[in-house]
């Protein structure tokens, strides 16, 4: 991946104000969360938050908000034509979105992720250094697949309104544990966070599912954009 390609996406996302208010946003929701959690003495805190307005809510719709700002308020390929313009290749200059959106969405989650973690701790969780160490870990392969997802999801429609139908594809999907729950991040996210797994896969598989649902959702939105 150039420089040129990966400094576009990264310097919309630095530029647009609306994506650092969603950031304090989430995660002001996020924090109080577990610390209500944490004042409340539940047993298993960090995991009924992390579970629940975490994974449910706040890195599906942090990654979202992480998404639109590294493409701007057009579709993918519209998003990268300026790139194309000046001689990149329509799949370097996705790739670099893809990449950039990528990359923060999962350093953002596994964050946030081990933050909650270490908060909300009660007696009932792992050890708190283990928790925070595993819940960013988990936090860190479902943001990346997301931000794939949420690119594809750009990728059609001419702002990139597939977006919002691939998130509410997740949110349905996802919440059962059939089979229908293997092909979007949800599912395989909340069982390394310590959930029903999907077709009772265990949590190994469910890191790899999440890779290779990355790599897929990719190669998908890259399609799109080379057309």
């Amino acid at each position: 991946m150039r420089l040129p390609v990966a400094t576009a996406p990264a310097l919309r996302m630095l530029r647009a104000r609306s994506l650092w208010l969603a950031l304090a946003g989430w995660t002001l929701l996020a924090v109080a969360a577990a610390l209500s959690a944490r004042s409340s003495d539940a047993q298993l805190g960090a995991s009924h938050v992390l579970l629940g307005v975490f994974g449910r809510v706040v890195l599906p719709l942090m990654t979202y908000a992480i998404v639109g700002a590294a493409i701007g308020p057009r579709s993918l390929r519209a998003s990268v034509a300026p790139l194309v313009a000046f001689g990149a290749s329509p799949i370097a200059a996705g790739t670099g979105v893809i990449a950039v959106a990528a990359i923060a969405s999962a350093a953002c989650g596994a964050a946030l992720a081990a933050t909650v973690a270490a908060i909300a701790h009660g007696p009932g969780d792992p050890a708190r250094a283990f928790d925070a160490a595993a819940s960013a870990y988990a936090a860190g392969f479902g943001g990346a697949a997301y931000a794939a997802l949420f690119a594809l999801g750009a990728a059609f429609g001419r702002r990139g309104g597939g977006r919002a139908a691939f998130l509410f594809a997740d949110a349905l999907l996802g919440a059962q544990t059939g089979a229908a729950a293997l092909l979007v991040p949800r599912g395989h996210l909340r069982n390394l966070l310590g959930g029903a797994p999907p077709m009772n896969l265990p949590e190994p598989a469910s890191a790899v599912a999440l890779a290779l649902l990355a790599i897929a959702f990719t190669a998908l939105a890259l399609r799109r954009v080379r057309r």
